[in-house]
């Protein structure tokens, strides 16, 4: 068996960037009148600390926007709002898809109809952002609005925007200037595009002067953050649930976000913020990937190199905020679907049990107080991480082995420094101990679950927990990494 070493580095100690409590994805708005989804939604605030929640769809015809008539409605619009604040959520609002009212065609994507049409008049585009602003501020109030974000559109550079990248970029400057004309200090970004796509495109139009972006960027910022995307799959999106999925290496995650950091900070500052919009482990919907114990190992992963103080933006870290697609499989973008594994997104089932990727970020909460830079030395798998955090007494290392598509992935034992007379514990996601899934295929993958099943998944679902005793010469504990786990050890001295 391979062995390694971890080193805590002391000296390098650095600010906690937790961007993990950020936030999640869900689906879209009108299933936030659903009573279990807003259970998942409570769910996910209590257990992981989640604030901020995002939904494609707020202004389409789900929401009623726009009556018959052509009289403008936010009734359903600030409904489903307010049962996301009252479930303690801040909302991070994109503003889409286009009603059909107002499209300038008929083009739609997923199984609910995402209307990826510009719209057929750019003032009314303009009045739609404008009154439901208003709509906002006479149901919540300028103090309450000026905690959210507002993001323009999904995706606009793949299929969820039929326009031109010219397009986009008035329908994003109309917006932001209905939402900056209510009140300066209202946050509005973008572009959400895929892949990390036009960063560059986007602030080279910002700091053009616009037509359709009339206000002084002295007191009304055209731009607050940027927002985009990424998965490591071949896929960007497939509108339907069938379809095979290539998985990439993890590393294209780190890249393409730290490049699009680069761009941020040639552009405005290294302290200018940027939202993971949206992330898993593969764009594709419906694929084993999502529900594996290795997507708990992929997860916390991503989240350490995001968020890491210790490399070339400094204490920022790449990203200053995460929003996980999917919260739940309540989704309907290629369909409900029933099954308790069935490949779907969410962190939670359908049934309400917890995923792996839903227990990676229980683990990541739990650390505190600041970070500490960690090294394994020899580094003798490609997927093999940690992270830790130091606050009083306790020292908190979360180590993760994901199984990497290309990678000969072996077990491997790591050894971790043992203070005079610490006490150490750990906690683990394992196949069947914190991961369900696997578990299910053992029980014959059951479509339809009884009480007694569902009840066998739930405790499937819990990590496992014990003490760790140093070894006999008291100078380090030891423990094995499997491919596709993640222990969190918790050391704490007198």
């Amino acid at each position: 068996m391979k062995q390694t070493t971890l080193k805590l580095s002391s000296e390098s100690i650095g600010s906690l960037n937790p961007i993990w409590h950020y936030g999640a994805n869900t689906c879209h708005a009108p299933l936030w009148f659903r009573d279990d989804l807003l259970r998942h939604l409570e769910i996910c605030r209590d257990q992981l600390g989640f604030t901020r929640v995002r939904a494609h769809g707020t202004v389409g015809d789900g929401m009623e926007t726009v009556r018959p008539n052509g009289e403008f409605s936010f009734e359903r619009v600030v409904s489903s709002l307010r049962r996301l604040l009252d479930a303690g959520y801040t909302p991070f609002l994109e503003i889409s898809h286009m009603p059909g009212a107002l499209a300038a065609n008929d083009n739609t994507i997923c199984r609910y109809r995402f209307r990826s049409s510009p719209p057929r008049d750019w003032g009314q585009w303009g009045a739609l952002i404008e009154a439901m602003i208003q709509a906002l501020i006479k149901a919540f109030g300028h103090q309450e609005l000026r905690r959210w974000d507002f993001e323009v559109w999904n995706e606009p550079d793949i299929s969820f925007w039929t326009g031109t990248q010219e397009e986009y970029f008035r329908l994003y400057d109309i917006a932001a200037a209905a939402i900056k004309k209510a009140d300066g200090q209202f946050r509005v970004g973008g572009p959400a595009t895929a892949r990390c796509k036009w960063i560059k495109e986007f602030f080279q139009h910002l700091d053009k002067p616009s037509a359709d972006y009339p206000l002084d960027e002295r007191t009304a910022s055209r731009c607050d953050f940027i927002s985009t995307h990424a998965y490591p799959s071949d896929l960007e999106f497939l509108d339907s649930d069938q379809g095979e999925v290539t998985l990439q290496a993890s590393g294209v995650m780190r890249q393409l976000f730290a490049d699009a950091r680069n761009i941020i900070n040639q552009y405005r500052n290294p302290s200018f913020p940027m939202i993971c919009g949206e992330w898993n482990s593969s764009a594709g919907p419906l694929v084993e990937n999502h529900d594996h114990c290795n997507n708990a190992a992929f997860v916390c992963k991503t989240m350490a190199e995001l968020s890491d103080p210790f490399g070339e933006n400094g204490a920022a870290g790449i990203c200053q905020g995460s929003l996980f697609w999917n919260l739940s499989d309540i989704y309907e973008e290629c369909g409900f679907h029933y099954e308790p594994f069935h490949g779907g997104y969410g962190l939670l089932t359908v049934n309400d049990v917890p995923k792996s990727s839903f227990r990676a970020f229980e683990l990541l909460r739990r650390h505190r107080g600041q970070r500490i830079a960690t090294s394994l030395s020899p580094v003798s798998q490609t997927g093999l991480g940690s992270m830790a955090t130091t606050e009083n007494h306790q020292t908190l290392i979360t180590l993760w082995h994901l199984a990497e598509p290309t990678d000969d992935n072996q077990p491997v034992s790591v050894s971790i420094p043992a203070p005079e007379n610490a006490k150490a514990s750990r906690r683990s996601i394992l196949p069947g101990h914190g991961s369900a899934y696997e578990k299910w295929l053992e029980m014959g993958s059951p479509q339809y679950p009884n009480r007694a099943i569902l009840e066998t998944l739930h405790e499937a679902s819990v990590c496992e927990e014990s003490s760790l005793t140093a070894d006999a010469e008291g100078c380090c504990f030891r423990l094995t990494v499997e491919p596709g786990t993640v222990h969190q050890v918790e050391i704490v001295t007198p």
